[in-house]
């Protein structure tokens, strides 16, 4: 019974997701494949600029503070922008490499080596994941293990990332051509030459495919045999990679412009000049187009009508580009950072030194926010997690004044696989005895460790009727926002001993000898 509520669940969901009019689902073109309105559920970021129409919006959570959760290292710099697709994330590498790995601690799960630098971003699609290379070849590999599935040859160099619906891949060359590929065999269905170089990604709209050229055109063709629609010639190169949404294309071009265009007649809507070059592929979502500039600065502009709404300078040169969602923006710049900034007013909400150019996009999922760098590394940032665990963390005992006891409670490393805790003890009264570790001799934890027994020695203060608080603050080193905290309280008996000063009573004694017998009834009453 539960089992077909659960199915009827989703089948509900899926019906109604087609069906739907909300502004995030109609970039989704109507003969989309089904598998990506599931992830849409989900809302992995599977391909550039996260889909068909290259968005570059997302309905994911998204860090609050620039914490990395994980990197990893490759073996030259990463140009590419990283997919995430399934719980695995994807990028290719200068090293030659494309890379799988663990979407939440950053494993590696295979690894693919293509004839040269790999500066294509992967796409996903059932179960395969497909990339261009600098060694003129389109590979299709099997997602989850790496096995090569099929290649396909071109004429030059592919820097860029495909485009796959409907069984088709859709990728341009330095060749100058545009071209369409079986999904399942690789075998060539059309092309279209530019006569130019093609650096420019594919966006796949209403069975259209929208595309730049280094001559300075964006081409608008037919999906299926790939027939010239309509062409727009701008005043220079067109390797930004372009957007659609609402029935309006979005780009960037060399001669420094923002250009918004009819999506079916290519009539242009309006123009917006910034500094200078404009590589960055624009993100588009609630009515705002935000896009990066060679000028060094991250724009948001009227959708409608090109008016700005702000601007945000960052140290150097962008051609990253913006991912946004959650009320932020997400960008990386050639000042080695990666920011983060108010979607709504370019306000800076935090930003991350990679130490080298970030030319990389990011892609947000499931809370987390994936980069490259050309230092070589791939980041994924998220919210920090504790990383300490304590049980019995409250421990209340009755001791006599000055009596000795033992507390006992563990400690565990909970953190990320293969991390190390560096803590330390504080808060802690001198005169109330030590703490020991056992069986560890040393304060480096790892979560392999697993729980580790603590003793701490207290000693009862002399005061009497009184209780006594101390406490046991282990601090995560690493993360000084994690700790766990052990409070100790001590209770004395109401008066049940007291100490005598007998130097001192014998000179009372001494010169009061008749208080001795009041003092000794007095005494009787305690």
């Amino acid at each position: 019974m539960k089992k077909k509520i659960i199915s009827t669940i989703v089948c509900i969901l899926l019906i109604t997701i087609i069906n739907s009019n909300s502004t995030g689902l109609n970039n989704f073109n109507k003969g989309d494949q089904i598998n990506l309105y599931v992830e849409s559920i989900f809302d992995w970021w599977p391909m550039f600029h996260h889909d068909l129409n290259h968005s570059g919006y997302s309905t994911a959570d998204t860090p609050e503070t620039n914490n990395v959760k994980w990197s990893y290292a490759t073996g030259d710099w990463l140009y590419s922008s990283p997919v995430v697709s399934d719980s695995k994330v994807y990028i290719g590498s200068d090293d030659y490499k494309l890379y799988c790995l663990d979407a939440n601690d950053g494993t590696e799960i295979w690894n693919y080596t293509t004839g040269d630098w790999v500066d294509s971003s992967p796409a996903v699609s059932n179960d395969k994941v497909y990339v261009g290379s600098l060694d003129y070849k389109v590979y299709c590999l099997d997602a989850n293990d790496g096995t090569e599935i099929w290649t396909y040859t071109t004429g030059d160099w592919v820097y860029s990332s495909p485009a796959v619906c409907d069984g088709k891949v859709y990728i341009g060359s330095f060749d100058g051509k545009v071209y369409c590929l079986d999904s399942v065999d690789g075998v060539k269905i059309w092309t279209y030459d530019t006569r130019d170089w093609v650096f420019s990604s594919p966006a796949v709209s209403n069975d259209k495919i929208y595309i730049g050229s280094n001559n300075g055109k964006l081409y608008c063709l037919d999906s299926v045999d790939g027939a010239e629609i309509w062409t727009y010639t701008t005043g220079d190169w067109i390797w930004s990679s372009p957007a659609v949404g609402d029935g309006k294309v979005y780009f960037g071009s060399g001669d420094y412009k923002v250009y918004c265009l009819d999506a079916d007649d290519g009539a242009k809507i309006w123009t917006y000049t910034t500094g200078d070059w404009v590589d960055s592929s624009p993100a588009v979502c609630d009515g705002k187009v935000y896009i990066g500039s060679f000028d060094g600065k991250v724009y948001c502009l009227d959708a409608n009508n090109g008016t700005e709404l702000w601007i945000y300078a960052t140290g150097d040169s962008i051609d990253s580009s913006p991912a946004v969602c959650d009320g932020k923006l997400y960008i990386g710049s050639f000042d080695r950072r990666v920011y983060c900034l108010n979607s709504a007013n370019g306000s800076e909400i935090w930003t991350y030194n990679t130490g080298n150019n970030v030319r990389s996009s990011p892609a947000v999922c499931n809370s987390k926010v994936y980069i490259g760098s050309l230092d070589s590394k791939l980041y994924c940032f998220g919210e920090a997690t504790p990383d300490l665990k304590c049980e019995g963390s409250i421990i209340e005992t009755n001791l006599e004044p000055r009596e000795k006891a033992i507390c006992n409670f563990t400690i565990e490393n909970i953190g990320e696989p293969n991390s190390l805790l560096n803590w330390e003890i504080i808060n802690w009264p001198k005169d109330w005895g030590t703490w020991t570790f056992t069986p560890l001799s040393s304060t480096n934890l790892t979560p392999e460790d697993g729980p580790v027994k603590v003793n701490v020695s207290v000693v009862a203060p002399d005061e009497k009727n009184s209780d006594f608080t101390g406490e046991v603050k282990i601090i995560n080193k690493e993360n000084s926002s994690d700790n766990c905290t052990i409070q100790i309280y001590l209770k004395t008996p109401k008066n049940k001993h007291f100490y005598f000063n007998f130097s001192l009573l014998n000179q009372l004694y001494k010169h009061f000898p008749n208080a001795f017998p009041m003092l000794r009834f007095l005494f009787d009453l305690l």
